[in-house]
């Protein structure tokens, strides 16, 4: 009985380690739509209403306070904060981090004709970036959690 107990606490526990790894890939898509949400707003808002980057993020908030959090954590890092600060850093890759800590700086630092050109330019990259993460989501979300049920079993086997 006690074998018995103890192969399905291995099994639960090993799906559960493929389950958190699944998750960490949901993040990175979840996290590259905020961006693409926020710099699309932060966008209409400079051409239209002509608000400064403080003003759009504080309507960001306001509007999104869910997104708003992640956003808010890869501008710190854009403006010098240490990575470690950045709760999120370690699921994205390098050059994705660049090119979102440009695309802060341009919106807080350049002019309006210029951040439309650099914000055309940067969403249509961040949606490229969207596109590979949620191809690699949906490759590998049931590869984990069979790999998670198979090392359990595995484990079973071995130990019974």
């Amino acid at each position: 009985m006690i074998k018995v107990i103890g192969s399905v606490l291995i099994i639960f526990s090993s799906c559960m380690i493929g389950y958190y790894q699944t998750l960490k890939l949901w993040q990175q898509v979840k996290i590259v739509n905020h961006m693409i949400v926020f710099f699309t707003y932060a966008k209409a808002n400079v051409i239209s209403a002509r608000l400064t980057f403080a003003e759009i993020l504080e309507n960001f908030k306001l509007k999104e306070e869910s997104k708003f959090n992640q956003v808010i954590e890869y501008y710190f890092l854009s403006i010098g904060k240490n990575q470690s600060d950045v709760k999120n850093i370690y699921q994205l890759d390098e050059n994705l981090q660049r090119l979102l800590i440009s695309l802060f700086n341009v919106i807080a630092f350049y002019s309006i004709t210029e951040i439309e050109k650099v914000l055309d330019e940067g969403i249509r990259e961040l949606r490229e970036y969207y596109d590979v993460y949620k191809l690699k989501y949906k490759k590998n979300s049931k590869l984990f959690a069979v790999l998670g049920i198979f090392c359990g079993v595995s484990l079973c086997i071995l130990l019974l």
